[in-house]
C-alpha cells in the first residue's frame, strides 16, 4: 500500500502552511511568533523542520533542535542535547502513520549529530508519550526546567532515547 503523503525537510515556502497548522494547535499564540520560530527551524543548522505533504498541502510538521542550557541555569535544567520540540498533524489526517513518519525522520536527523535524542511532554499528553515510547524513549525525570516551558494542569516528564550516531538502524524497526 502506498501512503498518500510524503515526508521531507521543510523550507521557507512551507512556512505559511505550517503557521496555519500551528495556529490550530495553539490559537492563543500570534502568527508572527509562529512564523519567526518556524523560520529559525529552516534557517539554522542546529534546527530541523520536517513536513508531511499531500496533494501540495502541508498536513503535518515536526520540529527538532539543539538545546544549550545557559551557563547560570538552574541545577535541574534540562541537559544539552538535541530535542524533538513539537509535532502536529492536521486532525483530519491523524491515525495514518504521519506522526510516526515525522518522528522517524527527525530522529534520523538527530542521529547524524548526536548519540541520544531528548523529548519532554506534559504528563497528561498520553498520545505524545505513547508515540515516543514506541520509538524507545524512556523517562528520565519529572524534576527538570526548560526555559519558557510550563505544563498547564500537569507535570512535565523528560525522556531520552539512546541512538548510535549516524545510524537509522538504532530506531526500533516497529516504529519506522
Amino acid at each position: 500500500m502506498t501512503r498518500a503523503y510524503a515526508i521531507r525537510h521543510g523550507n521557507s515556502d512551507d512556512l505559511e502552511q505550517c503557521v496555519a497548522l500551528a495556529l490550530v494547535a495553539a490559537p492563543k499564540q500570534r502568527d508572527v511568533e509562529w512564523s519567526d520560530s518556524l523560520r529559525r527551524d529552516v534557517e539554522s543548522p542546529d534546527r530541523c523542520l520536517v513536513v508531511a505533504e499531500s496533494g501540495g498541502s502541508i498536513i503535518g510538521y515536526g520540529r527538532a533542535r539543539l538545546f544549550e542550557p545557559e551557563p547560570q541555569a538552574r541545577a535541574n535544567a534540562a541537559p544539552r542535547g538535541y530535542y524533538l520540540t513539537g509535532i502536529f498533524v492536521d486532525p483530519s489526517q491523524r491515525r495514518g502513520g504521519i506522526g510516526d513518519a515525522l518522528t522517524c525522520t527527525r530522529l534520523e536527523w538527530i542521529g547524524e549529530r548526536a548519540a541520544d535524542a531528548w523529548f519532554f511532554a506534559n504528563a497528561r499528553n498520553t498520545a505524545s508519550i505513547e508515540l515516543h515510547r514506541r520509538f524507545g524513549f524512556e523517562e528520565v525525570t519529572r524534576d527538570f526546567s526548560f526555559p519558557g516551558l510550563t505544563f498547564d494542569g500537569g507535570s512535565g516528564i523528560l525522556f531520552r532515547l539512546l541512538l548510535r550516531p549516524g545510524s537509522a538502524n538504532s530506531i526500533p524497526h516497529e516504529a519506522r
